[in-house]
Parts: structure tokens; C-alpha cells; sequence
């Protein structure tokens, strides 16, 4: 069953018990209040008869705020025969004085309150009518427990065993309910396609388990850069993705290069110079211009591969028209500035590798060799230095970027 399957059958059990109980106790105004996913330091309504709509959907509870708020913070039923015996002011025009309220308890925690009141013959409730209610709180807590249960099974298998992210499954799921969403409510929607550049290399030259480690950092740096709300996944080998709620193509922009430097300074040294490829390609895509999951997820591939053609960084597929048809007409891809720290990298043995008079006049610092690639960082992109260099070198160049005060506080701290 999927997951919203078995989330509908869950609360139609809910709902059952919910009219059960009430008619039991013959309560004409009733709600079950459960925690906030969002927030478990406070309860919504969940259900509720006898309570205005936009009332229940407003409402927020405390834990320890009026009666049920009470129930939930004492984890022990509470009836009422007549208004004064409340340990709590009672709020609400209620039409007796009566009630009941039980704890719905999950693991030794109140996950929810029961609460009924306005006795359908006017008569208080009696021990009875607690008893009935705390037999039928049970049965909720263990709806509730099995509903915990079942989207443990769901996160299990939609997360992936490597990298703890979510996993395709989770991907395809989430991204056509977010589609949905951002075309009902007019908000934006952005995804990121990640693809790890050279990853062949660190397997074949250092050894899987040093790939898979790569990976891991991939993901943590992910994390890190990223909203509580946002969507990490592993998308499959080395390629993740990232969906990004309400998210325009600058904000999309702006998460893609926090990735780029967090994964930068994240791989070991030892990585970074053995495979002097190694880096990112994130390609954008965003609804609007996309209309749909498909088209949005081919601006993002798209749009990525762009960026790896060009050696790496964040590319984004542009058309000012929000209809128009696959291919997007304008591209362009972003280098992302200040992505390793040359402080960390430097190495005195490389820097004869290039003139000193060049190195001085481009700021560069060269961090790694492999075979006829030098990597060196740079504080911006330029073909024209990258030119200068290999041509006096007779080297391939592979740069980075960092801050160009770093980059020269780097070098001083160099041997002469």
C-alpha cells in the first residue's frame, strides 16, 4: 500500500473511533486533538463535531493550556460533573457544564487529547461515560502507533542505506506532489540535478570505499546547505537532487553554490588532489518556465550536463516565456567563487611548477599535479590565464576559485 493509502485508512479508523466514541457517551460536541507534526510542543484538531471548521483549523493547543492542553501535560483523564470542579478555567460557550477528557497515550507520552461535552440529555457525565472513553482512547493510540509504525516502514524504503538521503522512490513521490502544489498556489518551485564530476576516477584510483565516503560527504554537505523544508535525494550513482519549495531561480541559485563550496571544502585533500577533476555540476530548473514534473526535470538534467561540459558549477536554463515548448532556448552556466580554502591545500613543493612572475600576476596557487593536469586556484575565471599558464608550463589547467585575499595570504605563508 502506498504511503497515502495507508495514511486514508489510518484516519478513517480515526474517524470511526472518533463517532464511536461519541455516540457511546451520547456527546454532541466533541474533538481529538493530536500533535503538531511540525511542532509536538502543541496539539491541533484533528477531528471535531459541535466546532466551526475555521475554528478547528485555526486552533493550536499547548501542552498544558486549558483543559485538554491539562490532560495532556498530567497524562490522566479528567471528568467534570459541573463547571466549578474544573482544575483549569474552562474557555468556550458550552451548553452544560459537563464534560470528559482523556489522555491518548503512546509510549508513556499524551499523543492526542479526547474530549467530549454537551451530554445529548443534558445529564453530567459519569464514571461510565470515562470508562467507555479511555477504552476507545486506547484503540486511537493504537491507530496512532500503527500509522508511526507504517511510516517508519515508508521512510525506510524510500531512503537510501548509503547516504541516509531519500531515494528515487521518495523523489518521484514528493516532486509531483510538490508540482501539484506550486501549480495550485502560483508559488515557485526549483530542482537541482547534482552530478559528481570525475567520480570514476576516485573509484578506480582510490578504491570504492573511498567513493563511497565521497558520496557521504556529498550528502552532508547537501544537508547542510540546505532549508529544514528542502528535499535531498539520492537520485541514483552520483547524482543527486534537491527539491526546493517556493524556491525562485536565485534562491535556487544561491543554494546550489553553498552546496558547491560545502562539498569543496569538504573532500579530503588527498581526493581533491589524486582526482583534480573532482567538483560539482548542478544544473536549475524551475517552475515557472517548466509547467510540469517532466519538463522540469528535463531544464534541470539538461542544464546540469551544460555545466559539466564547462568544467563544473551551477547552470541554469532560461526562457522568458513560462509555455514554451522543450528545448529552452537560453542557457548559462555559473562558476561558482570561493570554493576550496588554499590555506588548507597549499603545497611549497608545486609552486615552481609555474613561474613566479605568472603566479604573481594571475594570484594563483597550485594545490595539485596529476600526470599533465595542475590544479591551481584562482580568485575568478579566466581563460586567458589559465592560457598564459598552460602555455609556459606545458601543463593541462584545472582551476578552482577562492577569494583572492586568501589566495594571496596563502602564498605568503610559503617558503621563499
Amino acid at each position: 500500500m502506498s504511503q497515502l493509502g495507508a495514511e486514508r485508512v489510518a484516519q478513517d479508523l480515526l474517524e470511526s473511533i472518533f463517532k464511536v466514541a461519541t455516540a457511546l457517551v451520547r456527546g454532541e460536541r466533541a474533538s481529538l486533538l493530536l500533535r503538531e507534526e511540525t511542532n509536538d510542543a502543541q496539539f491541533i484538531i484533528a477531528i471535531a463535531v459541535g466546532i466551526a471548521e475555521d475554528v478547528r483549523l485555526a486552533a493550536r493547543i499547548r501542552e498544558g493550556e486549558g483543559v485538554a492542553g491539562h490532560v495532556a501535560a498530567t497524562k490522566r483523564s479528567l471528568l467534570v460533573r459541573a463547571r466549578g470542579e474544573a482544575p483549569v478555567p474552562i474557555g468556550g460557550d458550552y451548553r452544560s457544564d459537563s464534560f470528559v477528557s482523556v489522555p491518548i497515550m503512546v509510549a508513556d507520552r499524551a499523543q492526542g487529547v479526547l474530549s467530549v461535552a454537551d451530554r445529548a440529555d443534558g445529564l453530567p457525565f459519569d464514571m461510565s461515560d470515562l470508562e467507555t472513553l479511555e477504552v476507545l482512547a486506547g484503540h486511537i493510540a493504537t491507530c496512532l502507533l500503527q500509522r508511526t509504525r507504517d511510516a517508519e516502514l515508508v521512510e525506510l524504503a524510500e531512503t537510501d542505506a548509503l547516504t541516509r538521503l531519500f531515494n528515487r522512490r521518495h523523489f518521484d513521490r514528493r516532486l509531483d506532489g510538490e508540482v501539484r502544489r506550486a501549480q495550485r498556489t502560483g508559488e515557485p518551485l526549483a530542482l537541482l540535478v547534482i552530478d559528481v564530476n570525475s567520480f570514476k576516477q576516485i573509484n578506480d584510483r582510490l578504491g570504492h570505499r573511498v567513493g563511497d565516503e565521497v558520496l557521504r560527504l556529498v550528502a552532508d554537505a547537501m544537508r547542510r546547505s540546505l532549508r529544514t523544508y528542502d528535499i535531498p535525494v539520492r537520485y541514483g550513482g552520483d547524482e543527486f537532487a534537491v527539491i526546493l519549495p517556493n524556491a525562485d531561480e536565485k534562491a535556487a541559485i544561491r543554494v546550489g553554490e553553498r552546496i558547491l563550496a560545502a562539498v569543496a571544502n569538504a573532500v579530503p585533500k588527498e581526493v581533491l588532489l589524486s582526482v583534480p577533476g573532482i567538483g560539482l555540476s548542478i544544473g536549475i530548473g524551475t517552475i515557472p518556465p517548466a509547467s510540469d514534473a517532466r519538463m522540469l526535470v528535463d531544464q534541470a538534467d539538461s542544464a546540469m550536463y551544460e555545466a559539466k561540459a564547462a568544467g563544473g558549477g551551477v547552470g541554469v536554463w532560461h526562457d522568458g516565456t513560462p509555455a514554451a515548448p522543450m528545448p529552452i532556448r537560453r542557457r548559462r552556466t555559473l562558476p561558482a567563487p570561493y570554493l576550496v580554502d588554499p590555506a588548507r591545500l597549499a603545497r611549497a613543493d608545486l609552486q615552481n611548477l609555474v613561474p613566479a612572475p605568472l603566479a604573481e600576476e594571475w594570484n594563483i596557487l597550485v594545490i595539485g599535479r596529476e600526470g599533465n593536469i595542475l590544479t591551481i586556484v584562482m580568485p575568478e575565471p579566466s581563460n586567458a590565464a589559465t592560457e598564459a599558464i598552460s602555455a609556459a608550463t606545458g601543463f593541462a589547467i584545472y582551476p578552482v576559485y577562492s577569494a583572492a585575499a586568501e589566495i594571496e595570504a596563502a602564498r605568503r605563508t610559503l617558503p621563499a
